[in-house]
């Protein structure tokens, strides 16, 4: 981080020495950038001083770690210059309004690139930059609905519904890791920028391409089937003992069905019929029924334990306090514990991309707004100390600078 006299005792990371600058808000963004954060690039996350509060909830707080945060009104001359001076200095800037936001504040990417010719910029609108929506708002519900997933996920005869966790969000956030990365590197071989429409609504798209070419053979449009397989029998999620437990089975080869049997010993399973997948498949509600009469009375751990053993792939369907005490995922050092400035220490998930990250011991919080300010305004821009408090004074930035005895971001 900018102003980190620790910063040569932490472990780098792969991007060590890329500057990037954050306009993110909500979720797609900054995970893309967290993950460029714990990666080891600098991130300059750059928030509205205007803003209430210096924190936005619990979303904010697992998404912004290992960045930096300067506060800035980039609808004001000042804030425009001092963005402008940092774009100079950076590698990458991201951001995820609406496409007539970064026009209106004049800081398109024309405008950047007379800065910076070498600087990425990549823009995150929900429907991309061109187009009838371009400036529809939206959220990565809206845009999972719009994208077709939704009308994948459902149980017959229902309804279609939503994912429970706006797949377009983590979606994009994958894609704009890697794009950015492309891009970059060109950057750096070639001097030249570029500019990346990558629209939220889009990326699902891209992970459904088999229903799209279905149906532009054949007009299929796929039934709603719940957690059933369209070939493979048992495939679903069956009751375990206690209160809302359940275990995932999925069986795609007869070895495994064998092996299931083997586990289950049901006599009632062994019929002949089953001994393919057509069979199997016909025999679906009976082969359920029985599974289910086998797994209501067991523990859903012991039940995943005992048919992972023998080779069928089986699941916990595990909520969110059982996945904090995953024993195999504490075993891989998975998640990480942040002292938050101002609700204390908190354990989140840490990064699921293994390689060259910064060490975790060294990992930090989410900034409070504007807590870096005069660290970027200073160390990196050359502005005084008098500039500093001048510009906070008017409005344009905010210092959020800590006391010695908090531990410095």
């Amino acid at each position: 981080m900018i102003g980190d006299k620790n910063s040569t005792a932490r472990s780098k990371g792969a991007l060590n020495g890329v500057r990037v600058v954050d306009l993110t808000r909500v979720w797609a963004g900054p995970l893309g950038t967290r993950t460029l954060g714990d990666f080891g690039a600098e991130v300059i996350k750059v928030g509205d001083p205007r803003l209430p509060g210096d924190r936005l909830g619990g979303l904010y707080t697992k998404l912004n770690r290992n960045k930096s945060s300067l506060g800035l009104r980039l609808d004001t001359e000042a804030g425009r210059r001092i963005f402008l001076d940092l774009v100079s200095v950076s590698d990458i800037i991201i951001e995820n309004f609406r496409p007539r936001v970064m026009r209106n504040l004049d800081l398109g990417y024309e405008v950047l690139k007379r800065a910076n010719p070498s600087i990425v910029m990549c823009a995150m609108p929900g429907f991309g930059a061109e187009g009838p929506y371009a400036e529809f708002p939206a959220f990565g519900s809206t845009a999972e609905a719009m994208s077709g997933v939704s009308s994948l996920i459902g149980y017959k005869p229902g309804r279609p519904l939503q994912s429970g966790m706006s797949y377009a969000d983590p979606v994009s956030a994958l894609n704009l890791v890697g794009v950015v990365m492309t891009y970059l590197r060109r950057s750096r071989v070639s001097g030249r920028g570029q500019y990346i429409d990558l629209a939220l609504a889009d990326s699902p798209v891209c992970m459904i391409g088999e229903y799209l070419v279905a149906n532009s053979a054949t007009s299929h449009v796929p039934p709603l089937r719940g957690n059933k397989h369209s070939d493979y029998s048992p495939h679903g999620a069956y009751r375990a003992d206690g209160d809302d437990n359940w275990v995932a089975i999925a069986v795609t080869n007869d070895d495994e069905w064998q092996a299931l049997c083997t586990v289950v010993g049901d006599d009632r399973l062994l019929d002949g019929r089953f001994s393919n997948f057509d069979g199997r498949k016909r025999a679906e509600e009976h082969i359920d029924a029985v599974i289910s009469e086998w797994t209501a009375g067991r523990d859903a751990v012991s039940v995943m334990t005992q048919l992972q053993s023998a080779g069928v792939p089986a699941g916990r369907v595990a909520n969110n306090q059982e996945l904090l005490r995953d024993p195999h995922l504490a075993a891989r050092d998975f998640f990480v514990d942040l002292d938050e400035y101002d609700s204390g220490r908190k354990r989140y998930d840490g990064q699921s991309i293994r390689g060259n990250i910064i060490d975790k011991s060294d990992w930090k919080p989410s900034p409070l707004l504007g807590q870096h300010s005069r660290n970027v305004l200073v160390n990196l821009l050359g502005y005084s100390e008098i500039d500093c408090d001048a510009l906070a004074s008017e409005g344009v930035t905010v210092l959020n600078d800590q006391p010695s005895s908090t531990r410095e971001n």
